[in-house]
């Protein structure tokens, strides 16, 4: 299920050798929805300036879509959240803590140049470690891109008491995904199904001459043992940047088929670096090779859509309203300070609670990646699917924010990225 270009299609150019459009778009009764006041991409349309009129979701994914204003996802948010609050009472449950952490364990080298996350020696010597003793029951990491740091994270899983899932060993560094599970939870009597995918639609370039990336997504289910109920899991690192948008709306499109697909019996728990937020007050913010970075206002889509394709609902919205419009209004207009110091004065890092937001300069290392380059947003998300509600989110938080002294290295995050956490219960099977 996983495909690569062709060295022949790479070299060709960088013309894109993957269909610009799915083949079936427009099969699927959920292509045909009208998206002007639909309740969950409503607020896309919104911001057209027609309001999105008689627009089929077909007809907005087959053109490009030149916004009035930032599309506001806040009645989304209210409505989300209303209907997790008015869910019944459980009955019996199990509680389960979920991660999902874009780890940065990036180092390639090419012919020509070089890719290498700051202060990656370290940081992959404890990581694992680390991330392993906190108690998590599932972990979906992003990034751990070479086949040595999943050796190190298989090693350390077997210690503690995990299984681990990363694919296969021809297709793992293309995509640089990796699942891990306490073994007790998993029903060793129960079948499991493990796959990986990979997206029809990629910026081909990251493949070759970039960093051999080629997207998609990992897919492992289970019986969870405690109660009965088979559990899916997804983990996905999607294609980042607003010029993009639309190839990442279509993996979207893609992972959300599949997570509908499942039988509504099951629950399915879908995690990432989906690098798309859901609100960006400027559509121009930052700037790269010299030049204004446009297209934020379209950024936001591949959020509603998989919340429409996979039938799925945020888990962050579940247990509570998101700040995310709060948070993104508070960032400072973008100016060539920001390649001083985080958002020009870095006072907005020292809000007190902290802003929301997974990706963004407060964090060092992200600073010295990316400085005044990329938006600041929520883009690493936990998401679930559950027709029968058998889950009740219990809470959500932002977590590995601090710095960390590291003998001999200095002072500086876990990863560029913040992890995002969740804690939940799950209904036993009567």
């Amino acid at each position: 299920m996983f495909r690569r270009a062709s060295l022949a299609c790479a070299v060709a150019s960088l013309v894109a050798c993957t269909p610009d459009i799915p083949e079936d778009l427009g099969t699927w009764p959920e292509d045909q929805v009208l998206v002007a006041g639909h309740p969950l991409l409503g607020h896309l349309a919104a911001a057209l300036p027609d309001g999105g009129a008689g627009l089929t979701l077909e007809e907005f994914l087959r053109s490009d879509q030149d916004y009035d204003e930032a599309p506001d996802p806040s009645s989304l948010f209210a409505a989300r959240r209303d209907a997790h609050a008015a869910l019944p009472p459980q009955g019996p449950a199990e509680e389960l803590r979920l991660l999902t952490y874009n780890t940065a364990l990036l180092g390639r080298w090419f012919v020509f140049f070089s890719v290498v996350m700051p202060e990656l020696a370290t940081r992959r010597r404890v990581l694992h470690d680390i991330v392993l003793d906190d108690g998590w029951d599932i972990v979906l990491l992003q990034e751990v891109w070479d086949l040595q740091d999943v050796d190190r994270l298989r090693a350390t899983a077997a210690e503690r008491g995990y299984l681990v899932y990363a694919g296969s060993e021809a297709h793992h560094e293309e995509h640089g995904l990796a699942i891990a599970v306490r073994a007790a939870l998993v029903d060793a009597d129960a079948a499991q199904e493990q796959a990986e995918h990979s997206y029809e639609q990629q910026r081909e370039p990251e493949d070759f001459p970039g960093p051999g990336v080629v997207r998609g997504f990992l897919h492992w289910s289970f019986v969870h043992s405690a109660t009965g109920v088979r559990v899916h899991l997804f983990n996905t690192h999607a294609t980042s940047f607003p010029g993009f948008a639309r190839t990442r709306d279509f993996q979207m499109r893609q992972l959300g088929g599949t997570i509908r697909s499942i039988p509504a019996d099951d629950v399915a728990f879908i995690a990432g670096d989906f690098n798309g937020g859901t609100y960006y007050p400027d559509d121009a913010f930052g700037v790269t090779k010299g030049e204004t970075v446009t297209g934020w206002w379209s950024n936001p889509a591949a959020y509603a859509l998989l919340l429409h394709y996979g039938d799925a609902e945020d888990l962050r919205n579940a247990a509570t309203l998101p700040t995310d419009v709060a948070d993104m209004d508070a960032v400072p207009a973008w100016s060539p300070d920001y390649f001083d110091r985080p958002f020009g004065d870095g006072a907005f890092c020292e809000r007190s609670p902290p802003a929301f937001l997974t990706g963004n300069d407060c964090n060092s290392l992200y600073f010295r990646s990316y400085a005044g380059t990329e938006y600041p947003a929520r883009i690493d998300h936990l998401f679930m699917r559950d027709p029968q509600r058998r889950v009740r989110v219990q809470a959500t938080e932002m977590v590995y924010t601090q710095p960390r002294e590291f003998a001999d290295a200095g002072r500086f995050e876990l990863s560029d990225h913040y992890g995002v956490a969740a804690t939940v219960t799950l209904a036993r099977r009567e």
